[in-house]
Order: structure tokens, then sequence, then C-alpha cells
């Protein structure tokens, strides 16, 4: 058994600037050197943080680390701006937390989202012009935002201006905890990542006009369980995190889609397949790509040691490409059985907003499969961060009426 993971220093150059982030977030596809990573070294770390890559590690980590900063020595109780959301908590607050949202997750509300969304992506087609369609800002980055202000009873009046808000990574700074402190460590000079005020200051205002004047909606019937610095939380957490998982599945899902004519072709002939297309989608191009723990107490990951402490970065997207656990993993294949991804976490803390992601995909493949004929996808772009989300995803078609 080896004591410690592979350091920083016994890398090569090329794989030292991709364990420590400044290089491997912005490539186009990182996937070669996370195969490298899993194959040769199984466990590394850089700047006291670990990374696993195996899909068995992986597992362990999500399943047996802990998602609450104030694990972490360096962790800053004073410069938390506001209650953490069950994002970073661990049972039993994460359990009561978690449970108070998901009990409202009724069939009628799901049921209303449903139409909801399947009248937006016929109305992006509708709005073809000479067949060309660009379907990340028509489709892949308002939908998410729509849906999201929609479940949490966003006005609609207030709806433009939230889906005005630039696309930052809120998931990495709108609730910082341990990650000042980690940033000090890497590049101490860096300005440290502090909350979007722009959404605090806004779903704030929300919360505390439904505490005096209650709607049929999820805040107003949070607050009859949870407590007004908890329902702030939980709402910038919904918001944050349900436009993040379905735009990050959307674009890269349809550009794999669209890559292979023949399996669009498949899907298009039997809509059966749209639930495994949509499985496949969050396999291969994985929305979140890592999730961030930290080791409450000593831990043994596939032969290392990880002391208490110690955070952990846990790869899910090398995790899902694991020849180990799945036949020719870098071919996209909607025809895929027994597709035991971990797109959506595993564990406790597995992602609640995973149907509501999954049927948003299910309604745009199923939809465009359905109405565009012969589409030929143009050049994508992507935005250059750790989630590889697009930026552009031009297509020419012809579209066949709703």
């Amino acid at each position: 058994m080896v004591a410690l993971p592979v350091t920083l220093d016994a890398l090569d150059p090329e794989l030292r600037a991709a364990v420590a982030g400044s290089e491997l977030p912005a490539m186009v596809d990182p996937h070669p050197l996370l195969h490298r990573l899993r194959r040769e070294y199984r466990v590394t770390e850089a700047y006291g943080v670990v990374s696993v890559y195996r899909y068995d590690d992986v597992v362990t980590v999500l399943r047996a680390a802990s998602s609450d900063d104030r694990h972490f020595p360096l962790y800053r109780p004073e410069s938390v701006v506001d209650e953490p959301s069950f994002l970073h908590r661990d049972p039993p607050d994460h359990t009561r937390l978690r449970r108070a949202v998901g009990q409202r997750f009724t069939t009628r509300r799901v049921t209303r989202l449903r139409s909801f969304i399947q009248q937006r992506v016929d109305a992006a087609i509708d709005a073809i012009v000479d067949g060309e369609l660009d379907l990340v800002p028509a489709l892949a980055d308002p939908l998410p935002v729509a849906v999201v202000c929609e479940l949490l009873g966003v006005p609609v009046a207030d709806r433009a201006f939230v889906g005005s808000w630039p696309r930052v990574q809120l998931c990495c700074s709108f609730e910082p905890g341990a990650l000042q402190a980690l940033a000090d460590a890497m590049a101490p000079e860096a300005a440290v990542p502090v909350p979007d005020t722009e959404l605090r200051d806004y779903f704030v205002a929300l919360v505390d006009e439904r505490g005096r004047r209650p709607c049929d909606d999820l805040v107003s019937e949070l607050l009859g369980e949870l407590s007004v610095a908890e329902v702030n939380a939980t709402v910038r957490l919904l918001f944050v995190a349900g436009y993040e998982n379905a735009a990050n599945l959307l674009g890269p899902g349809l550009l794999a889609l669209l890559r292979s004519p023949a399996q669009w072709a498949a899907v298009a002939a039997a809509p059966g397949l749209v639930p495994g297309a949509v499985d496949e989608a969050v396999r291969y191009c994985a929305p979140f790509p890592f999730a961030r723990r930290v080791a409450a107490t000593d831990l043994d990951v596939g032969g290392y040691h990880i002391e208490r402490g110690q955070q952990i970065i846990a790869w899910i997207a090398a995790a899902n490409r694991d020849p180990d656990h799945f036949v020719d993993p870098d071919r996209f294949d909607v025809h895929r059985t027994a597709n035991r991804h971990l797109g959506f976490g595993s564990g406790v803390h597995a992602c609640l907003g995973a149907p509501l992601a999954r049927m948003q995909a299910e309604i745009v493949f199923e939809t465009l499969t359905r109405r565009l004929v012969d589409p030929q996808p143009g050049r994508a772009a992507y935005r250059m961060d750790a989630f590889r989300c697009l930026r552009s995803l031009p297509v020419r078609a012809g579209f066949r009426p709703a």
C-alpha cells in the first residue's frame, strides 16, 4: 500500500499544469489528460488538494467524504456571509433541508413544468429564420433559467432581469466556505471569490416579499417550514444548480448527438430511446465534471491515505469514462445499457435536481429529433471555464411543424 498520493512534483510539466488547474478547465477536450491521470497516477496531490479519477475511488469519496467546509482546518467562518445551503452541510441538517425541498416536487408541480418546458422548446424552433438556429442562446441557456424561475416563483416581470445576469461560476463563488483558504494556498495574491451580490440581493428581497405576501410557489411553502436564512440559502442553491445542471447538459449533450447522424436518426425513429440518450449525455458530457469534498476523518481511497481535513476533488468526468466500468467509454452510444454513470453524483449528496434536468433534456432531445430535418451542426464554441459549457452551437436544418 502506498502511504501518500502522488504529489504535484512527481508529475511531468504537462500533468502538473493540468492537476493545478491552469490548463485542464480551458481545454476543449480534457479527456486525454484525464485518461492518463486515471491510468498512470490514480491519485494525485496539488497544494494539499487530493484528486481521484477512477470510478470506484470517486464513488468512495462521494459517499464517505464530507461536503461541510467546516471540516477544513483553515476554514474561516468570519468570511462566510450567509447561512450555507444543504450543498455544504452533512446529515442531520442536510437531511432535514433536502427533505423540505424534495417533498415539494409534487406531481402537480412537475406536470406544470413539463408543459412549460415543451412550450418554450417549440417556440425556439418556431423562431427559426432561414433554416438557421444557434441552440445555445436560443434554448440551452434561456430554458434552464426560465424553468428554475418558474419553479421558484420568480415574478414574470422580473424574469428578463434575472435572465440578463452574466454567466459566472456561481456554484464556486456563491458559497465560498473553505474556498478562501484554498485560494490563499494556491495563489495568495489572487482576489478571494465573494458571493455574487446581485444574485444574493435579489433573492433576499424575493424571500422577504414572500414572507409578507405568500403565493402559491416553492419559496412561500419553504418559509412555512424553514428559517428565513435557510430559505435564502436554499433558493440561491436551487437557482444556481438548477441552471448549471441543465445548461451544462443540454449544449454538450446536443452537440454529441448532432455529431453522430446515425444516432440522431435512431432517436428520431424510436422516441423510446430518448431517456437512454439523455443518460448517455450525462455520462459522456458530465454536467459537473468534478465534485469538491473534505475528509471529515482519515480516509483510505484506492490504497492511499487521505488525512482528516484534506480537500478532495472527485473527478466525475474521469470516472464516467473509466474503461473498467464502461465499454468503449469514449464513444457516445444512445443504445448503452447498464449505464451507471456518476453524472449526478452518488450517496446522500446526489443531485436533488437531477430529475428536473433530465426532464428538460428529454423534452429537448425528443422535440428536436422529431422536428428538425437533416440538421447540420456548425462550429461549436466553448466557454472557457471548468464546466465546458457551450457558448454557441449553430445548426442549419429544415423543420417540421409541432
